[in-house]
């Protein structure tokens, strides 16, 4: 009888133990993170790549790196459905070489306008260079906003939620 209460008491004393190592484990990874983000948003390059300081930067930058052909068609194309084709090509490279996972000046520039997801930066800054291209108004605050519902309704969805606009 004694061994039937020891070895579920010695399993939820395991569990425990193990749980508080996982928790600090876990403190010590998000002050680790957050060491790492403050170094990046101060450097001008992570990796050898040069990260833009500003908005008109990265368009600069975008306009340096593609061939005048591809934003030629870039520029013709309707801004959702360019938008959408190039989330997973130049959107992708941005996430990446500009660091905006693990923190760069840029991303934490996008960040404090309100931007705060890595994909939806990338979309931010693929809809504002085409309408920087067209001479459009960027319209920033509307886009952030379309940016945050968008991502709040995701969200929303994935975790099963039911709101009045989702269901």
């Amino acid at each position: 009888m004694k061994k039937l209460i020891l070895i579920p008491l010695c399993l939820i004393l395991t569990i425990c133990a193990y749980g508080q190592v996982m928790a600090d484990d876990n403190s010590s990874s998000a002050k680790a993170y957050q060491k790492e983000y403050n170094k990046n948003i101060k450097l001008t390059k992570i990796n050898g790549v040069y990260i833009p300081g500003s908005l008109e930067e990265a368009f600069s930058r975008l306009e340096r790196l593609s061939p005048p052909a591809s934003i030629a068609k870039f520029q013709s194309g309707e801004e959702s459905i360019v938008a959408k084709k190039l989330h997973y090509g130049i959107g992708r490279w941005m996430i990446t070489n500009w660091n905006f996972f693990g923190g760069s000046r840029f991303s934490h520039m996008l960040k404090t306008k309100g931007v705060v997801h890595p994909d939806d930066m990338a979309q931010f800054v693929i809809r504002t260079f085409h309408r920087h291209l067209n001479n459009k108004p960027l319209d920033e605050e509307s886009l952030i906003q379309e940016l945050a519902v968008a991502r709040k309704k995701t969200a929303q969805e994935v975790l099963g939620f039911q709101t009045k606009d989702n269901h």
